[in-house]
């Protein structure tokens, strides 16, 4: 089973690009090309042995290719099983009214299983949606967390599959008041279903690091006046340490030359 997550930062967007990058026109040469190379010369023997063989597999890829774009994307990265995304960003309401962009919600040969921010500070943000070949998904849960402030927000979907069940998460960031309470909430979400016999498949964008090259790429950014300026002021610092040093020093010799001065002019007893 192949199992994919991806942090999309608007399902938008995105979508407007595979619709354009994988429309029916764009994708029916890449489908064949890539049904001749996986089937190789016995694709080739066949055709030239056997007409119906060949009509046969002509039908199949004209059928593929006049699927959505969308399908179209997901059969020729692997023929995804499950498709994790986060951050689609599409209000509850567009899916409600079936105004979602390019009707996202419903693609030929998958179920899709949403969660999207409902409360007024993270409406239009946030949001994670599962996507699954049908009949693999026994039943999805929206509000696996049991907090509603943490549930209103859209970042958890939980899908059962049977055996196992599969949280798709959109951890808030480090800055977020809320962080640790929601971990604890899907760690203890994530205990129960094990505790109940099943097995337990986390994927999502877990807004943690181990190295300061896995966080946010603007807190990356070297700002160059900043430096500058430590560096001026590092520099005035030194510069007033080395002129104290060098008084105190003054004055030690000039001290140390009185000394002497008096020492030479003492009469000897």
């Amino acid at each position: 089973m192949l199992i994919v997550s991806w942090n999309v930062a608007g399902l938008k967007p995105a979508l407007q690009r595979i619709h354009e990058d994988y429309s029916l026109s764009s994708c029916a040469s890449s489908l064949t090309a890539a049904s001749n190379a996986a089937n190789g010369t016995k694709l080739q023997a066949a055709t030239e042995n056997n007409a119906n063989s060949s009509t046969k597999k002509q039908i199949t890829t004209t059928s593929t290719a006049n699927a959505c774009p969308f399908t179209n994307y997901l059969q020729l990265h692997g023929n995804i099983d499950i498709l994790c995304l986060q951050e689609h960003k599409i209000p509850l309401s567009q899916l409600s009214s079936r105004a979602e962009p390019h009707r996202c919600s419903t693609i030929s040969g998958y179920e899709s299983f949403w969660s999207c921010a409902t409360d007024q500070k993270s409406r239009g943000f946030n949001g994670v949606v599962t996507y699954a070949k049908t009949g693999i998904v026994q039943s999805a849960d929206s509000s696996p967390l049991k907090d509603p402030e943490l549930d209103g927000q859209g970042r958890c979907i939980m899908t059962d599959h049977g055996s196992f069940v599969l949280f798709n998460v959109y951890v808030p960031n480090g800055i977020h008041p809320n962080k640790m309470k929601f971990l604890h909430a899907l760690q203890n979400s994530m205990r129960v279903q094990r505790e109940s016999g099943k097995h337990v498949v986390l994927v999502g964008d877990m807004n943690l690091k181990i190295d300061k090259r896995d966080i946010y790429w603007k807190h990356r950014v070297v700002n160059l006046e900043e430096i500058l300026l430590e560096q001026q002021q590092n520099q005035l610092k030194e510069g007033k340490q080395q002129c104290s040093k060098n008084a105190e020093s003054d004055k030690t010799d000039d001290n140390g030359d009185d000394n002497s001065k008096r020492a030479s002019t003492t009469p000897l007893s």
